[in-house]
């Protein structure tokens, strides 16, 4: 029998998750073809677009990306749509737009840490303003259908200085969010720095009090870390991020181990025809010469582990063409499949790549 400890099916207002791993939002990375990766071969409950701006008022530009990033299929639902923004009314207007673009539901960012974002007053440095988040999730409540629920992402604060995780998920709540996300790390603190889990419970008990569940986010990339949240803070849900993005078969090997399975690592034809399929993904939604740039932020995803990965990311940066990303996969795998290209396995991460995720 299966072990539904830790994965099973949560709902969330009136959607419905299959099971309680989600996608986290994140600039850059969660377009339509990275999601349909997600959900296809990880299995995950819940995806989440990239942000989406809350402004005064929509230009041509703004319309041709808002497009971009809302481009969602039948395939990947129910899908996640996060507004960014501090201006109630203008958070609302983009919460409506969502919904009419196919959200199933809408997040309010209150926990994206970088720089531009705490200037302007947004993101993490809501956190400093529980009324102010209090505000803006009734106004989205009030501009979406009764069936599209509102949540909230938050952390356990600005800094730890200001631990306002509590009165703000309570803010947010009161106004009629149907779950919180909750980052277990306060604004400060870098990727890396441990979680902390006591933090997490004591807003994750808040939630609980007020009848809604509570997502867990920030470093739940291992079967140990997912146990934990639920153990020691009482998680319903476990919102992934920067794992998701180093490993495409994350989603399905943590609900192999958390039900009581086995994970299992892909063969090296699986890798190859999973980056291929990702490749033509990309390829679809930009266009082939938007597309092979867009692409070279995640090809190493399919190569981690094997030798001679870094020479193989570093090739890939220069090609612009199908033609060319066909001849490189092959030499490539062809290579690694030969023993021509052999030694010890090479591991790269976000950071290798010199990229931010921009979540929060």
């Amino acid at each position: 029998m299966a072990d539904l400890r830790y994965i099973h099916p949560l709902a969330i207002g009136a959607v419905r998750l299959d099971n309680n791993l989600c996608l986290a939002p994140m600039a850059g990375f969660t377009n339509l073809a990275f999601r349909l990766i997600a959900k296809e071969v990880g299995g995950c409950g819940l995806v989440a677009t990239e942000m989406v701006a809350a402004l005064a008022a929509p230009t041509s530009s703004n319309q041709l990306r808002f497009g971009l990033l809302t481009a969602n299929v039948a395939q990947e639902k129910p899908v996640a749509m996060q507004v960014y923004g501090r201006e109630p009314e203008w958070c609302a207007r983009t919460a409506a737009a969502l919904a009419e673009a196919g959200a199933d539901l809408v997040d309010l960012n209150c926990g994206c840490p970088v720089k531009k974002a705490k200037q302007a007053g947004c993101g993490v440095a809501l956190m400093r303003e529980p009324e102010q988040v209090g505000r803006i999730v009734a106004a989205m409540r009030a501009a979406l259908p009764a069936h599209i629920p509102v949540t909230a992402k938050i952390r356990l604060g600005y800094d730890s200085a200001n631990r306002t995780g509590i009165a703000v998920a309570q803010a947010a709540v009161a106004a009629g969010a149907a779950a919180v996300f909750v980052h277990a790390r306060t604004g400060e603190s870098k990727h890396g720095v441990p979680v902390d889990l006591e933090g997490l419970k004591e807003v994750v008990d808040a939630v609980h009090r007020a009848g809604v569940p509570a997502i867990a986010n920030g470093s739940l990339d291992t079967a140990a870390a997912i146990r934990a949240a639920k153990d020691v803070a009482g998680a319903d849900g476990y919102q992934i991020g920067r794992a998701a993005c180093g490993d495409p078969w994350l989603f399905r090997n943590l609900i192999a181990e958390l039900s009581g399975g086995t994970a299992v690592q892909p063969a090296l034809a699986d890798r190859r025809r999973l980056l291929e399929r990702h490749f033509e993904l990309i390829v679809d939604l930009f266009g082939e010469e938007r597309g092979v740039r867009v692409m070279r932020k995640y090809t190493f995803f399919y190569c981690n582990g094997l030798p001679g990965v870094r020479r193989f990311r570093d090739r890939f940066m220069r090609i612009a063409s199908r033609a060319e990303f066909a001849a490189l996969v092959e030499d490539f795998f062809g290579g690694v499949a030969s023993g021509a290209i052999a030694g010890a396995g090479e591991h790269l991460t976000l950071a290798d790549q010199g990229e931010d995720d921009g979540h929060g």
